[in-house]
């Protein structure tokens, strides 16, 4: 342990790097066998056409973690739909009142 510390700082920091790029290694593919998991349980609870299944939210998690070709998809079926919203019309102005009649005497 003594050793450690006779490292220059750089080499410290070398290691220091070298162990954290692993752990983010071991996260990702974690993940990637998370989303297979899920997708392949969603797969056995619902019955849906073969090639509907890759459309799924569970099919965008697999390709989002494992990369675009772990499972293959039509291009843009990731990108959401654009939401196109008329304007609201301003509501409209009162009408001024009318005069009133005058009676007859």
């Amino acid at each position: 342990m003594t050793a450690f510390f006779r490292l220059p700082a750089w080499a410290a920091a070398c290691v220091g790097v070298c162990l954290s790029l692993g752990a983010g290694a071991q996260t990702a593919a974690s993940t990637c066998d998370q989303a297979w998991t899920e997708y392949n349980e969603f797969k056995q609870r619902n019955v849906m056409a073969p090639s509907e299944y890759a459309l799924t939210v569970q099919g965008a998690n697999v390709r989002a973690n494992c990369g675009a070709n772990a499972l293959p998809a039509p291009p843009g079926s990731d990108t959401p739909h654009w939401v196109v919203r008329k304007p609201i019309k301003p509501p409209e102005k009162p009408k001024p009142p009318k005069t009133p009649k005058p009676t007859p005497p």
